[in-house]
């Protein structure tokens, strides 16, 4: 996909998305915070299709974009490897021994090298938690590391011994 960003003096930032199989579209990012999305068909210069987002609604169609609230069933059990990185979506069961304490008293970084990125609960989101964010079972986990501290991370969530 090729982005090309455009600054618009007084107005935001534009940016021309061509994708990989040729669709074209321009998203404005105003000032003010709302969006604005054109669709153009294939050779046409004119939009075919415009859509308007305030701040909210934007931010939340792009968590939607990103995977945050729904994860086909593949890319679950799917590593996202990009040079050596790993990211994966792991459940919080109520068995699990990280069920109850805090980011920091699960000490996962110390026990297996992996960084949870995102909580989501209750069909929310939670980018970057704070280290005193309690789990709770029925969290999903975003996690992420090398493949292998991925899986020592699933392995100690699932109660495993692995302490990386």
């Amino acid at each position: 996909m090729d982005v090309r960003e455009h600054d618009l003096p007084g107005v935001g930032k534009k940016y021309a998305v061509t994708t990989n199989e040729g669709d074209r579209m321009t998203v404005i990012i105003h000032n003010t915070g709302h969006r604005e999305i054109y669709h153009f068909k294939k050779g046409e210069d004119y939009p075919f299709a415009a859509i308007r987002l305030q701040d909210p609604e934007a931010r939340k169609l792009g968590a939607i974009l990103g995977g945050a609230y729904f994860q086909p069933p593949v890319a679950e059990s799917m590593d996202m490897i990009l040079e050596q990185l790993s990211i994966e979506w792991i459940k919080v069961d109520t068995s699990s021994p990280m069920a109850g304490q805090t980011l920091e008293g699960a000490a996962i970084r110390q026990k297996t090298g992996a960084s949870v990125m995102a909580l989501l609960r209750d069909g929310k989101a939670y980018p970057n938690p704070q280290p005193a964010e309690r789990i709770e079972a029925g969290d999903t986990l975003m996690v992420i590391g090398s493949r292998e501290q991925v899986s020592s991370f699933a392995a100690v969530c699932r109660g495993g011994t692995r302490d990386g």
